[in-house]
């Protein structure tokens, strides 16, 4: 049974533009302060669901819209948005601590990153001439090496990745034209290949992505510009979209989203879009599913 978002402590510090990583716990990392003013270098974590998010370490460079995703113990934070340039920037958090990592091959921002068996794939974004792009890198962290793997189907930034039954699951986006993408693509590391899957109803730019128990989700999101307050609920064994009746309280984009005890999606941060100004939000809901 799906209920209601349901309002939770906020973020210590607002931003948009922030990724997480589920290190046990969820991670709020990096973003943007209001209207895109300033990068947030400012991390936290959730304790536990309907607890307080406790700052750690900030990261040594302040960027938004990067990528992050943990392997082992560690988070790594790939890329992202300085001064409105995309960096070729890793930095890993490991026992407290920041360090730096080995850079992207070339400058990448608004990709999405997950982890698989130890390998962690840096999918889309945007380039250093700020193009979209289908490009696909990946790490092994075992030999601290990256190389190249099968492009996606489709040119994007802007979008997420959820992992399910060991395969990437691209959603959403946006392209060079800041279109919104309904486009969904699935990636399979044993084979290197993609295929594209059934397309969400609304195009979404910068959503929350999770996967919770046989789903995918994606919530919020830019959608014709406007920010949406809407969460589609993906069936991997269907090949289908539905989209839920609960709605965010506030419409946001640039949000990120986590499962925490399984079956709980955690909304956070984001940009509330009710005026010219892009606000940034340190609103947090919770949805059981």
């Amino acid at each position: 049974m799906v209920e209601r978002w349901v309002r939770r402590p906020p973020l210590t510090v607002a931003r948009g533009g922030l990724i997480d990583a589920v290190l046990k716990v969820p991670y709020a990392i990096g973003g943007f302060t209001t209207d895109f003013a300033q990068e947030v270098g400012a991390v936290e974590r959730l304790g536990r669901l309907g607890g307080p998010w406790t700052p750690v370490a900030p990261m040594p460079t302040a960027r938004g819209n990067a990528s992050a995703t943990a392997a082992g113990e560690r988070i790594y934070v790939l890329g992202g948005f300085v001064g409105g340039k995309t960096v070729d920037v890793v930095e890993v958090f490991e026992d407290g601590i920041w360090h730096t990592g080995r850079p992207l091959p070339a400058a990448r921002g608004a990709a999405a990153a997950a982890t698989v068996d130890g390998r962690i794939y840096v999918a889309g974004g945007f380039d250093e001439d700020d193009s979209a792009t289908d490009k696909v890198i990946a790490y092994e962290v075992s030999t601290d090496q990256w190389h190249s793997v099968r492009p996606m189907p489709s040119k994007r930034g802007l979008l997420k990745i959820a992992v399910h039954d060991g395969r990437l699951h691209a959603i959403g986006g946006r392209d060079d034209n800041a279109v919104s993408q309904r486009t969904a693509e699935r990636y399979d590391p044993a084979t290197d290949t993609w295929e594209t899957i059934a397309p969400m109803a609304t195009g979404r730019g910068n959503p929350g992505v999770t996967k919770a128990g046989r789903h995918v989700y994606a919530v919020g999101g830019q959608g014709a510009g406007v920010a949406l307050r809407t969460t589609e609920r993906y069936d991997p064994a269907a090949d289908r979209w539905e989209t839920l009746e609960p709605l965010l309280a506030v419409p946001r984009t640039s949000l990120s989203a986590a499962t925490v005890a399984g079956s709980t999606l955690v909304a956070f941060g984001g940009f509330e879009l009710l005026g010219p100004t892009p606000v940034a939000s340190a609103r947090v809901e919770s949805l059981h599913v």
